[in-house]
């Protein structure tokens, strides 16, 4: 048990970025509740669609509107009332259509697992818990866990999970409607062996599933801490893009600022870039007055010569 009280694994040595967080047993066993809440939920959606569409095929035959859709599925094609070549093909019916539902959830549960990993790397109940699905090699280990599975992994990872929990028992059923008692016992025995073979590991040792080990992922905690790492990781770098582009404005204003004050300065008001005011030699300062050691030339004399004497 760690400071997180959580019994995660940390590997201290390892930099920031390749930090691994074993995710906890209890996590994983509420999220997996929760991934199959949603299973049930569509399991039930599709029973009560079935049993619409048996009632809907009983209505359509004269005679047979009033019969139990549950009488007909038991009836194994035995309907006196009705003769038996019409028990026959409604028992068929009914049964394809049962088989039809199994069918569309077992779709349904490997299009939810491929789809959330594949686009999301984690499923809602492991989101809610704060997990993620990662490469389990040094790809997810450089990423810190962020790293989402590819698509050939998530949809291995989807194909073994979908057949360790829904898959298999929806063979079983499917034969036990369809008479094959032995088969289907058969079946429902090697449900629960792949069903612990595939969640006993992600309990203990290193906590990867029989799904793990044959897509090659990781099922990983810290998924706030990733998510927030990432998002930090992309704000610094916009503003430190935003900060650049500032500079950029602060110099060009600048420069514009001092090729400004050189047009004031020369006459005309042009400068060109790089050049040095000059002020003429007749002018002195700002203020009017002349420049030290020129006199003027009264009366347009010539100028003094080196003794300072004037010429008459």
């Amino acid at each position: 048990m760690d400071e997180w009280g959580e019994g995660a694994r940390v590997d201290a040595g390892a930099a920031p970025g390749r930090a691994l967080t074993r995710a906890p047993g209890w996590r994983r066993v509420t999220a997996w509740l929760v991934d199959y809440a949603l299973v049930i939920t569509v399991a039930v959606l599709l029973g009560f669609l079935t049993f619409h569409r048996i009632s809907a095929m009983l209505g359509d035959v004269d005679g047979l509107a009033g019969t139990g859709v549950w009488k007909v599925v038991t009836s194994d094609g035995d309907l006196a009332e009705a003769g038996q070549a019409l028990g026959q093909s409604l028992w068929r019916r009914s049964i394809r259509a049962v088989q039809q539902g199994f069918a569309l959830l077992v779709i349904a549960t490997f299009l939810y697992q491929f789809l959330a990993l594949a686009f999301a790397g984690t499923t809602l109940g492991k989101a809610l818990l704060g997990l993620r699905v990662s490469p389990a090699g040094e790809a997810g280990d450089a990423a810190g866990g962020a790293a989402r599975p590819g698509r050939r992994a998530a949809a291995v990872r989807a194909a073994v999970t979908t057949v360790a929990d829904v898959g298999l028992l929806s063979l079983a059923c499917c034969l036990l409607l369809s008479g094959a008692f032995l088969a289907s016992g058969v079946v429902l025995v090697l449900t629960v062996v792949v069903y612990l073979a595939n969640a006993t590991p992600a309990l203990v040792g290193g906590r990867r599933s029989l799904a793990d080990r044959c897509a090659g992922t990781r099922v990983r905690g810290g998924l706030i801490g990733a998510t927030a790492a990432v998002t930090a990781r992309y704000t610094a770098r916009g503003g430190r893009a935003a900060w650049q582009a500032a500079q950029r404005v602060a110099d060009a204003e600048r420069t514009r600022a001092v090729v400004g004050r050189g047009r004031q300065l020369l006459p005309g008001g042009r400068a060109a870039v790089g050049e040095v005011p000059v002020q003429p030699l007749d002018a002195g300062p700002a203020g009017g007055s002349p420049i030290a050691g020129a006199a003027p030339a009264a009366g347009g004399g010539p100028p003094p010569d080196d003794d300072g004497a004037r010429h008459f």
